[in-house]
């Protein structure tokens, strides 16, 4: 991605906090309610719509600072609010925003961020190199209980706020609701119209391990293959092994969710296996005849 140029005379994520739609993580109290989308005095002020809801699993860790080698970046993170549906900006040039009502790090969500490119009389700031980050680059993300949870990103994308709909910002593939342990960082980008930025730069990362506050290190178990299906098999039992697990239509995370499954929950296997998003999805038929697909990770043979 082409280096930008630089901006400095005003603070870069001007207009950010009103154009993105946020997906909330399960349990979220935070009494905030976001109003559905549109226009509220001019075509770049958007505001978001509602909270979806990720499944609540491992709680996760608050997260308090955040290290990416690759893009130069050390920073304390701290704790921004969404407020009447807009993502409020970072306080400062060198700091990161983690939205509470976004899933924890390590958590099963999308914990989203943000962070300037650049600042007013500052010039450069803390997010001025990420969108140059290339797949696999890790982003490392301490916890308030001293784990740190390693993401490697999955793509770069830019999006125009012009012209962005609804439905694509809300998807899992920007700041909706995933079914994995997601981490998505946001920054300005593209165009200066002289007063903001036309574009945003979207940094997405996967969950690939986790070290803990004694130095021990897991892989962990998102990403697995048709080669690695184990005991699962058409016309075989499981038992769900996490609450608020997605049931959906199609084995794709893009797809509608019929229903929520809770730890426990017996399943009959009745289809696929079929490998989509980085998951081994399995259909599955529920006691009262419901069927749907669900990820292999979140089932126990």
């Amino acid at each position: 991605m082409a280096r930008r140029t630089r901006r400095w005379l005003i603070s870069s994520t001007v207009g950010f906090g009103a154009s993105l739609a946020l997906a909330g993580r399960a349990g979220s109290n935070s009494g905030v309610q976001l109003p559905q989308w549109g226009e509220t005095g001019g075509t770049t002020d958007l505001q978001a719509g509602p909270l979806g809801l990720n499944p609540a699993s491992d709680p996760g860790q608050i997260p308090t600072a955040v290290r990416i080698p690759d893009a130069n970046v050390d920073a304390e993170i701290e704790l921004q609010q969404i407020v009447d549906g807009q993502m409020l900006n970072p306080s400062g040039p060198w700091v990161v925003a983690w939205y509470e009502q976004t899933a924890r790090a390590g958590e099963v969500g999308n914990c989203v961020g943000s962070g300037h490119v650049d600042y007013y009389t500052v010039g450069e700031a803390v997010f001025w190199e990420i969108a140059d980050l290339q797949e696999g680059a890790e982003i490392e993300m301490f916890g308030s209980g001293g784990a740190t949870y390693v993401y490697a990103v999955e793509y770069v994308r830019r999006l125009d706020i012009l012209s962005i709909t609804p439905e694509e910002l809300n998807s899992p593939e920007i700041v909706g609701r995933t079914d994995y342990p997601a981490l998505t960082l946001v920054t300005c980008g593209g165009e200066f119209n002289g007063d903001v930025y036309l574009s945003r730069d979207i940094i997405r990362g996967r969950l690939v391990s986790v070290r803990g506050a004694d130095g021990s290190s897991s892989d962990t178990a998102s990403d697995t293959s048709l080669d690695d299906v184990g005991a699962f098999a058409v016309e075989t039992e499981a038992t769900v092994n996490t609450d608020g697990v997605n049931l959906r239509s199609e084995a794709t995370t893009s797809s509608d969710v019929v229903t929520q499954l809770n730890n426990g929950t017996a399943v009959t296997i009745i289809g696929g296996p079929d490998e989509a998003d980085g998951f081994t999805w399995w259909q599955i038929e529920l006691e009262d005849g419901t069927t749907g697909w669900i990820a292999q990770d979140f089932l126990t043979p």
